[in-house]
């Protein structure tokens, strides 16, 4: 389970805080150069990824805010680079204490016993124990979070100490602070050494950062630790990568495992920990959009650039179908972004060649550069195309109508001439459309299991850091999009209470006093009042004795979310009977008689009514439309002849879904996540 209110650790403060109340150490703490190379190369090969050709996750939806992350990585360790196998290799050395021991298994280059310590993830913090299992079903070794928190700990420090020595006040016989830090005292680096290594290997990282005192200066040690809070202060700018990857290694867990170096290719299967939301205070008009409508299950991770392909698998059990599912990223931002720099840059470069100061040869050359600029924009417009008509949509040409002009201009070799007021809106253009996110949707039937599927293009040069993933999934109840049992209940309790007020006023009317109607007049003669005793039976058994036929999923579960409304009207129908049967059972009054008949016949109609009315099903065919859902997928027009375009339109518009039944994620930067389950 994962903490469940404890934020993303700020891993800057968090070292400012352990070099404040740290003891500081007499002696140098046992920080190894080579587990410092092993550190700095399972960091690399955590991150970059190269050596995982596919990264699959499952998810198994049962229950309501409950899932299940089964996470599937194809490894190739031929991918690896030389200094990734080497480190990887270097590591079982170490183990060994250097001692090479030759067995059966050992690979053709000699190492020890064929095994590659090899990281596989960087797992956000828990303390549940992580089994990864092989294609074969058994579980491979893996190293402790004791034993890679002191590998990241020394690969942390040898990083600091390379960031600062290659700084340029190194050289400068001014800057005494940085070369008494590196070269003269002892103190301050194995304080800070010794702070990296408490943060890293403490078990219980604090969920919160209470404010601590600044140390006294007649406290002992107080130089000391002002020196290197000092060196933190001062060389922040060229620490700020630095700071970002601490961030990250004190916030996740780094999963290594040992692999037969002997074999190139490996599946690995582990379990994934989830972060849920925060439950909302008002869920009202949740609830009632959930009714007879789909349930949205919105899931976020972040991926690394440099991944291949990435496949994400949605199981849920017998009875409901996945029924929408889509995928966007936002693996083009780099692209993109640089491309809106260069038109902005660009535009201002225009504007002084109108003045005719250039030369000719500085005319090609901004001419060649708008070429490059519109290849970059006409391959992304043609990534969304596609993506578009897998959707059966159409990219709008009215809200890019700069864009597309810039095309035809290339195309005409007539950048030369392009007008400067255009050019400046063409980056307005690519923002309001967030073009730099993708879009794919899975297109198959409906069933129990859907999948959706997202490769990275060769021809993405320029990408980040990591890719941020949003999926959506629309889970539907497979006995239909009108509740038919819950009408035909309904019916059949306001049909046995409507003629228990017929026989009890002996009427086929029996609300004369509320509606007076000719039907009044054709009374029955002859036929005895029913007894008190057997309306109140009948009113209190029958109802509840025909709820417990209707089958409804449990409340939990998805399936009883969905079906919540109808379930709703139930519980309104049997509350009804039962106020009937009390006004029967405490006064003989006639009006207040007809107002409880009246009031148990009607209200469950009118509840029937508001549940077909109020929530309208979502066809499969209609792209539900979520806040989250790109710009330009939301603007483009659905695929048709053009004269039936605007009333297909018109049929198939439905109210923009702003908040999911249930969202998880795998990160949980702003730290609003309330529980984890695996």
């Amino acid at each position: 389970m994962i903490d469940p209110i404890a934020p993303r650790i700020d891993g800057i403060e968090c070292l400012r805080t352990a070099i404040r109340t740290v003891p500081i150490p007499g002696a140098p703490p046992r920080l190894s150069k080579e587990g410092a190379a092993v550190g700095l190369a399972f960091l690399d090969i955590a991150l970059r990824q190269n050596h995982i050709r596919r990264l699959t996750e499952r998810l198994v939806l049962d229950e309501h805010r409950t899932a299940r992350c089964i996470t599937e990585v194809d490894i190739s360790l031929g991918m690896l680079e030389q200094d990734q196998r080497d480190a990887a290799r270097l590591y079982q050395e170490l183990r060994s204490r250097g001692v090479v021991k030759h067995q059966a298994g050992q690979d053709p280059n000699g190492n020890a016993g064929g095994v590659m310590w090899v990281p596989v993830q960087l797992a956000r913090r828990s303390h549940a124990p992580v089994d990864v299992i092989d294609g074969h079903g058994v579980k491979l070794p893996r190293l402790t979070q004791y034993e890679t928190s002191r590998l990241i700990a020394s690969a942390m420090y040898r990083l600091f100490r390379l960031i600062l020595t290659s700084h340029p006040d190194v050289t400068d016989a001014n800057a005494t602070i940085l070369r008494d830090f590196l070269y003269r005292l002892d103190e301050p680096r194995w304080l800070l050494q010794a702070a990296l290594v408490t943060l890293m290997t403490e078990r219980n990282k604090p969920a919160m950062l209470v404010p601590s005192k600044e140390p006294s200066k007649n406290a002992a040690g107080w130089a000391h630790r002002e020196h290197a809070l000092r060196i933190l202060d001062q060389y922040s700018e060229a620490l700020t990568e630095y700071i970002e990857l601490l961030d990250l290694v004190i916030n996740d867990y780094l999963l290594v495992v040992a692999l037969d170096s002997a074999q190139d290719e490996h599946l690995l299967a582990f379990d994934t920990p989830l972060h849920i939301e925060r439950r909302p205070r008002w869920q009202s008009l949740r609830q009632l959009r959930i009714g007879n409508g789909p349930y949205w299950i919105q899931y976020q991770t972040k991926l690394p650039a440099q991944l291949r392909a990435y496949h994400l698998v949605a199981q849920t059990h017998h009875g409901l179908v996945i029924d929408t599912m889509s995928l966007s990223t936002n693996a083009d931002l780099a692209i993109v972004e640089g491309a809106r720099r260069d038109l902005v840059s660009m535009a201002a470069r225009m504007a002084k060649m109108n003045g005719g100061s250039d030369s000719p040869l500085s005319r090609s050359a901004t001419t060649l550069e708008m070429e490059g600029i519109a290849q970059r924009i006409s391959e992304v417009i043609r990534r969304r195309s596609w993506e578009a008509s897998r959707a059966n949509r159409t990219l709008s040409r009215r809200h890019l109508r700069q864009s597309f002009r810039l095309l035809r201009a290339a195309e005409e070799g007539s950048l030369s001439t392009f007008p400067q007021k255009a050019l400046r809106r063409i980056p307005d253009e690519l923002e309001d459309l967030q073009l730099e996110r993708d879009f794919t949707v899975e297109t198959e039937p409906p069933t129990s299991r859907a999948h959706v599927y997202w490769r990275r293009d060769p021809s993405r040069v320029d990408v980040g850091r990591s890719i941020d993933v949003i999926s959506n999934i629309f889970i539907r109840d497979t006995t239909g999009y009108r509740p038919r049992n819950i009408t035909s209940y309904v019916l059949s309790v306001v049909i046995i209470t409507y003629v228990l007020a017929c026989l009890r006023f002996n009427s086929i009317w029996p609300f004369n006093t509320l509606f007076n109607f000719d039907l009044a007049a054709e009374e029955t003669q002859g036929i005895p009042a029913v007894p008190p005793e057997g309306i109140i039976a009948v009113l209190l058994l029958v109802p509840g004795f025909l709820y417990t036929r209707l089958h409804l999923p449990p409340p939990d579960s998805i399936a009883g979310q969905v079906r919540k409304v109808p379930r709703l009207v139930a519980y309104v129908t049997i509350a009804m009977a039962a106020l009937t049967a009390a006004a029967v059972a405490t006064t003989a009054n006639p009006a207040i008689l007809e107002i409880a008949f009246a009031g148990g016949v009607f209200v469950p109609l009118l509840a029937v009514a508001f549940m077909y009315l109020g929530s309208r099903a979502v066809l499969r065919e209609h792209l539900p439309v979520t806040t989250d859902l790109p710009m330009w997928i939301r603007r483009a027009s659905t695929s048709g002849p053009p004269p039936r375009q605007f009333l297909l339109r018109l049929w198939r518009w439905h109210r923009t879904l702003r908040v999911p039944d249930t969202k998880f994620s795998t990160q949980d930067d702003k730290g609003n996540s309330e529980d984890g389950q695996k």
